[in-house]
Order: C-alpha cells, then structure tokens, then sequence
C-alpha cells in the first residue's frame, strides 16, 4: 500500500476519502475499448471479479509549520443517500481526523462540477441551503459556470451544490491560470469538462499536481487516448492527459489522482520497458 499524505517542499497534502463509488463494468465506461484490449491490464486496473469502482474522494492542502491558508480540494459526493454502501459520505469526518473542522477551511478548489466532486460545497436544501464551509473562497472554473448554467446543460446536481454559491461573496470564478497561494497554482486542463482544471503544488524544489478527473483508471496511465464516457470532449481530455503525464514523468512530478483506490492514488510516472507505468508513492 502507498501513502496518504506527502510533503511537497512547505506543504502537506492528505487524501480526504468520502465513499466508494458504483462497482461499474469498465465497458460501459470506456465504450470504445474491447475486452482484448483490456487483457493486459485487468491484473492491476479492475477488481478481480473484472469491475471498475472509483473511490470518491477530495485532498486536503495546508503549510507543514500550520501557518498560512488551507485548501480543500474537490469535496466529493456529499451527504447522500446513496443506492450502494453506507448512507453518508465520510468526507467532513475524515476532516475531522485530520484536525480540521468546516469553518478552518479557507479555499475550496472545485477541479470541475460533476457531482462527485461538489457534494459538500452546500448542506442543507432549496432555501435552506448553506455553503458547508462558511470561511472559504470557492474557486470554480468560468467555463464550467458557464455551461452548467446554461439551461441546455444544466443538473441537478449543479443547481443544488454550486449554483446557491451565484451572488454570494464566497464565490471566485477562475479564467486561466491562478497563483492561489505562493506555489500553489490552479491550471486549465479543459476536456473532462469545459473548465477542468488541476491544482499545481510546487515547493523546495518539489512538484506535485492533483488531477481531479483527468484520468479514472490506473490503465490510463498506459494507455492514454481511453476515455471514458463522462468526458465532455474526448480530444481535448486526451491531449490534456497526454501533456500532462508527459510533464509528470519527464520532471518527476507526484501525481495525485482523484479516483484511484486508497493506498495506491499518489503515484510517479515513470518509464518501464518503454512504457509509462504507475508507481505509487
């Protein structure tokens, strides 16, 4: 098993689980790949009853000497209930026991707005509805804003978990790049959705980048033109995997992924037998 938490130069990150996801059978998720192409890969990438599950989960951001400003990454499938598994996401007590309760909370980084990555942005419903984290600046791309709240595109998940955020002061919609905090930098990976984006952790010499949906599956990793069917654009998502496993493996980046299981989610990139491989840290 691999590590939960690294220490990237002045910063600490923690993976912040909130519940398993569907046990799905990977063809109806990658549509396009065959079951021979699967072959190589089953032995490390599905279960060994050949299913695919996602863990859901967000990453916890925070200086190693306890000062300055945190970030939640992404804060999973919220509250529920669920049809599979434990009624209640555990997100806000993982928090918990890490030390940090809801209002410690100062940046909450959405790396794009599918459901499973916005659930606790809001608790509560309809008028009732209060942001989860009352201190925070919630950080969401514009692209995504934008076509979320487009009657054409819109969810229901969107209009209960992100769009309560419109007209508020907790809300900061990101164009481009953003320097969060020093070394901490939200970068447009668009594809997954129009206003995907990751989350660069550079310091002390020291990078790591948390993915958000940028890949779902360890096999990925291999085979980077997959795609599932959640993507909103499946060129771009590919081109933005490919550059940004390319960058990874070529500067030795650590890579924490946003669905892969506990224990093996941060990882390296790296070449074996001329291929790019998953090794978890």
């Amino acid at each position: 098993m691999g590590s939960t938490q690294i220490v990237v130069g002045d910063y600490e990150i923690s993976v912040v689980d909130d519940h398993i996801g569907l046990r799905r059978n990977p063809s109806d998720v990658f549509v396009d790949v065959t079951e021979a192409e699967w072959d190589p890969h089953r032995h490390y990438a599905l279960a060994p009853e050949g299913y695919w599950e996602a863990q859901w989960r967000g990453h916890l951001i925070r200086r190693v000497d306890g000062t300055g400003e945190t970030v939640l990454v992404d804060t999973g499938a919220g509250p529920g209930p669920y049809e599979h598994g434990p009624p209640q996401g555990d997100l806000l007590s993982n928090l918990d026991g890490l030390g940090v309760g809801v209002a410690d909370i100062d940046n909450v980084v959405t790396t794009h707005c599918h459901w499973d990555h916005i659930g606790w942005n809001v608790s509560g419903e309809g008028s009732a509805a209060r942001t989860t984290f009352p201190n925070a600046i919630y950080h969401i791309a514009r692209n995504d804003w934008t076509y979320y709240s487009d009657p054409a595109n819109e969810n229901d998940e969107f209009n209960a978990y992100v769009a309560p955020l419109n007209g508020t002061e907790q809300l900061k919609l990101v164009l481009g790049e953003l320097e969060l905090m020093e070394g901490v930098i939200l970068l447009p990976t668009n594809g997954h959705t129009p206003g995907h984006q990751c989350v660069l952790v550079r310091s002390g010499g020291e990078t790591a980048v948390l993915t958000g949906d940028l890949f779902h599956n360890v096999a990925q990793v291999r085979e980077q033109h997959w795609c599932p069917v959640f993507d909103w654009r499946q060129d771009l998502s590919t081109a933005s995997r490919r550059w940004l496993f390319w960058r990874a493996q070529s500067e030795g980046w650590t890579v924490v992924s946003g669905h892969l299981p506990t224990g093996m989610s941060m990882g390296k990139v790296v070449e074996e037998d001329g291929m790019p491989t998953w090794v978890a840290v």
